[in-house]
């Protein structure tokens, strides 16, 4: 045990889970300013007692890590909370009712904006989920609020599964100019219409993206700057309760959420340890250089802020639908439920803006999905000029991967962030058809530990669940199916636990203060109800987090 003449704050006795480099377990921990003070036994621990230590006995409780989320998009679960829901609608009688009460209690021509019919937090069954099988019409919708524009609104196509359903009454199509000969941009949406070609308020969405306000909604209104606010601290409860401490939003933040997040860190109420990028609103490679030169400085090499909020970084798209960024730069401000800004690249302008980023010491993130044999090449010839495996550089959600590309991210020295929960769960129906050795490479955590990529998971908020994301790393079970996608792809309990927890903590520069239970690191760690290293299958899903550390401070449960 590592000793110290420090008293401690709090000792915790229980089975402790250090996830150092031996993998050792302990019985107890001590905590003193923020910091673990001692790991060991519980008589050795013990002797760091002093006359105001609280010493709690978690019986058999397991202590882990806190849980550090690669991929998080907390502010977007935020958000979700904001709404009237419907989640509890069996019928569309039972929809009218909520937007009768939300008429009574708002003054006439004021919008009445619900969240979306079906349950969440996936919303997959949609109008399914109601007597009719279908969504209300204007006309019912008029029933309930004659006097009020109505707006069910589609849920995000990555919460759930396609096509998302939306529904807005007479004056609300009015008031967004939607008539007979109202056509949309995107291919993607359909204006469902009647026999005689009227709208009949419903609305059909085939785009994971959110598409539908942006393209043909102007009035409908959008989240503002308070919501957003709010939502981060409504969601970092909802996250600490999963035994979340950190989170790492490597696809970007728009400049209103990083506004939000300083303000709640400036007003000391940023209780998770949150590393953003930056989501940038530059329309081409010419005004990028600008931007980075100018006016990206502090978020060159390690970025700005302390241990409790740190912005690093921009994210760059790497391929991507045109017609999707058209949409969005109509209205750059709009982001949405995602808060990010979306964007496409060719390869020619990606690498471009790579070099730029290499140039200016701006550290790159970007999405690989199933396109890594794509980008390899370009991140091979961007290494040639600009040392990005020692700035740490990251590429993220990798669906279909090939070695040959995992060896040269491990020759490039570049970490990778994966979304299992994503591709081997919720979206794994497109891979049903590959080849088995195919299937053993998609979301690759294996493979990529294995050559000793700096890997780590994050949730994606699909759900926010860590312990989700664990079982998806081992159990690799699609959820229409329950088909296993690529048994040569499992990892041990062991793996995937330190994946989604000491692993993310490389991502932030904090490897030697985060992510281990072990003397001198920040004391962030989560309380579970079992032990995750020998609860296997779907007993995993059963565990619960009973209570959060951050900084020695208990942001969720009374242990």
């Amino acid at each position: 045990m590592n000793r110290s003449p420090l008293r401690a704050d709090e000792i915790l006795i229980g089975r402790v889970l250090t996830l150092d480099d031996r993998g050792s377990r302990a019985e107890a921990l001590a905590v003193a300013g923020g910091r673990i003070l001692a790991v060991g036994s519980r008589e050795a621990v013990l002797e760091t007692r002093g006359r105001a230590t609280v010493v709690r006995d978690l019986g058999r409780a397991t202590l882990i890590p806190g849980f550090n989320d690669a991929h998080a998009h907390l502010d977007g679960v935020g958000l979700r909370s904001i709404r009237p829901s419907l989640e509890h609608a069996r019928c569309i009688a039972d929809v009218l009712a909520v937007i009768r009460d939300m008429a009574a209690a708002a003054a006439p021509g004021t919008w009445l904006v619900t969240m979306p019919v079906g349950v969440p937090p996936y919303y997959f069954d949609g109008p399914a989920t109601l007597a009719e099988g279908r969504m209300p019409t204007r006309q019912e919708l008029d029933s309930a609020a004659p006097l009020h524009p109505v707006y069910v609104c589609s849920p995000n196509g990555y919460w759930g599964s396609l096509p998302c359903h939306s529904a807005m009454n007479s004056l609300g199509l009015r008031l967004n100019g939607i008539d007979r000969h109202t056509k949309p941009q995107s291919p993607a949406i359909e204006i469902v219409k009647d026999a005689v070609g009227e709208p009949t308020g419903q609305f059909l969405e085939r785009s994971l993206v959110n598409l539908i306000e942006p393209d043909i909604l102007p009035a409908v209104p959008r989240f503002g700057y308070e919501q957003r606010r709010d939502g981060i601290l409504r969601a970092m409860a909802l996250y600490h309760q999963r035994g979340t401490t950190s989170i790492y939003e490597g696809h970007g933040s728009a400049p209103e959420i990083l506004a939000a997040y300083r303000e709640v860190w400036e007003r000391g109420d940023l209780t998770m340890r949150a590393h953003l990028v930056v989501s940038p609103r530059w329309r081409g490679v010419e005004e990028a250089g600008r931007v980075m030169r100018d006016w990206l400085p502090l978020v060159r090499g390690r970025g700005f802020g302390d241990a409790r909020l740190r912005i690093a970084g921009v994210f760059v798209a790497h391929g991507g639908d045109p017609c999707i960024s058209a949409i969005q730069h109509k209205e750059l401000d709009h982001v949405g439920w995602s808060g990010v800004v979306q964007t496409t690249n060719t390869p020619e302008d990606f690498e471009a803006l790579c070099m730029l980023a290499g140039r200016h010491d701006v550290r790159l993130h970007t999405i690989a999905s199933d396109r890594l044999h794509q980008l390899v090449p370009i991140l091979e010839r961007v290494a040639a000029h600009y040392p990005i495996g020692a700035r740490r550089w990251v590429v993220e959600h990798i669906s279909r991967s090939r070695p040959q590309d995992l060896q040269a991210l491990q020759r490039l020295g570049v970490p990778v962030t994966l979304i299992p929960g994503h591709y081997l769960w919720k979206q794994g129906t497109p891979f049903l058809g590959l080849p088995p050795e195919e299937l053993d490479h998609l979301s690759p955590a294996r493979q990529l530990h294995a050559l000793g990529v700096p890997v780590s998971a994050g949730t994606d908020a699909v759900p926010w669940d860590p312990l989700f994301c664990l079982w998806a790393m081992t159990e690799r079970r699609e959820r229409t199916t329950g088909r296993v996608l690529g048994e040569g792809g499992r990892v041990t309990h062991e793996v995937a636990l330190r994946l989604l927890t000491r692993a993310g903590a490389y991502l932030s520069f904090e490897e030697g203060v985060k992510g281990q239970l072990v003397a001198g690191h920040y004391a962030d760690l989560a309380v579970l109800s079992g032990d995750p290293l020998e609860t296997t299958g779907d007993a995993l899903l059963q565990l619960r987090c009973l209570a959060t550390m951050a900084g020695g401070r208990w942001v969720h449960g009374d242990p």
